[in-house]
């Protein structure tokens, strides 16, 4: 019963990381892209060469840097903004 892909295009306007696995036998590769496609911006996506399991494993430099450089442009404060606020 649990199935998140059906309201994820209820997430919006929060910042949307999909970290696929090409291979992945758990979470379906095609029903994890049909979420991502269902999904309004912002969003991003990250595909791996391997499985389920691969972001943790085989693929853990990729996915997570990725996911460093999504943290470090969504939640990261804006020097630019705080800059501009601070000469009003």
């Amino acid at each position: 019963m649990y199935e998140p892909g059906a309201f994820v295009d209820r997430v919006s306007p929060t910042p949307l990381l999909m970290i696929v696995g090409k291979q992945d036998t758990v979470t379906l590769t095609d029903t994890a892209l049909a979420a991502y496609n269902r999904a309004l911006h912002p969003k991003e996506l990250v595909m791996l060469s391997g499985g389920h399991f691969s972001p943790y494993t085989t693929e853990f430099a990729q996915a997570s840097a990725a996911a460093t450089d999504f943290f470090r442009s969504h939640l990261a404060p804006n020097t630019s903004r705080q800059a501009g606020a601070a000469h009003r």
